[in-house]
């Protein structure tokens, strides 16, 4: 994009510069996109972010979501490691080098990243979770770039907030389009946000949270991101049964959990935050790795 191309307004450059960063997910990668001529520097669109309140991306530059796809796959595929590394799309960022230590991570049932995860229900029922369809991951197999479905979710942060990894989490994969239009919802975020369950999925402990949102808020229509679409409320049972194709790993064992967090308190049982390891890390602690050789 040429320099006179982009907005010359002060307000409507701020918005652009947000939306650029929400779309590829760091200031580096904006600025490698547009070969380093967006009229602004490091520090001034780094000050943007700060003014509009952004949350800044946590965890390595690679996404977490892209490391359950291909050890989802690794688990399930009778295939070597490198045959598969080598076959999946260009688009893919995650190396081979990262793939192999967070396999080695979850062998020796090591966690060394935290990561953060909602469980969202519409205002009249806890019987319906928000997922959404990523299609910011490719899929592992050639020829399919959207991923699974999903909870919103993402890596945090160990030194912020609880209520700042919801942010987080909110404007990037929920509120995208509120945020540009200077409308977050503030209301959605608990005030003293507890987490209901940690999940140890690959090298990553997930805090998930709980939230219900209020009626207006409460249809697909108010959801938008540049990381998941297709968004939908679907009953619990259903996935717990996997009726559904392509669900993320992690999602089954965290409804789970989330039903039986509840039928505790149903029951004015105290309940300390309940903690689960996924399916796919007890799979992959005894699946045999090979090498193409």
């Amino acid at each position: 994009m040429p320099k006179s191309k982009f907005p010359k307004k002060e307000e409507e450059f701020e918005k652009w510069l947000v939306e650029e960063y929400f779309k590829y997910g760091s200031v580096n990668e904006v600025f490698r996109k547009y070969r380093y001529a967006i009229p602004i520097s490091y520090a001034g669109y780094q000050r943007v972010l700060d003014k509009w309140g952004i949350v800044k991306a946590a965890g390595p530059n690679n996404k977490l979501t892209e490391a359950l796809e291909f050890l989802s796959y690794l688990a399930h595929e009778n295939l070597p490691f490198d045959k598969i590394y080598k076959n999946i799309p260009p688009s893919f960022q995650t190396s081979a080098v990262t793939l192999y230590r967070i396999l080695g991570y979850v062998k020796e049932g090591i966690t060394r990243r935290v990561g953060t995860a909602l469980v969202i229900t519409p205002y009249n029922s806890r019987e319906k979770v928000l997922i959404g369809r990523d299609i910011s991951t490719p899929k592992i197999e050639l020829g399919k770039y959207y991923g699974s479905f999903s909870l919103p979710m993402g890596y945090s942060r160990k030194r912020d907030s609880r209520k700042t990894n919801i942010l987080r989490v909110l404007q990037q994969e929920l509120f995208t389009k509120k945020v540009l239009e200077r409308a977050f919802p503030e209301e959605v975020i608990p005030e003293d946000p507890v987490p209901f369950m940690y999940l140890d999925i690959a090298d990553v402990r997930v805090s998930v949270y709980h939230i219900q949102l209020p009626k207006g808020l409460s249809t697909a229509t108010n959801f938008s991101s540049y990381k998941l679409k297709d968004y939908s409320f679907v009953d619990t049972d259903k996935i717990i049964d996997n009726k559904l194709e392509n669900l993320r790993a992690g999602v089954i064992e965290t409804v789970i959990t989330y039903k039986k967090y509840f039928e505790f308190l149903d029951r004015n049982l105290v309940v300390n935050p309940l903690q689960a390891k996924s399916l796919l890390n007890e799979t992959l602690a005894v699946v045999t790795v090979d090498v193409e050789g």
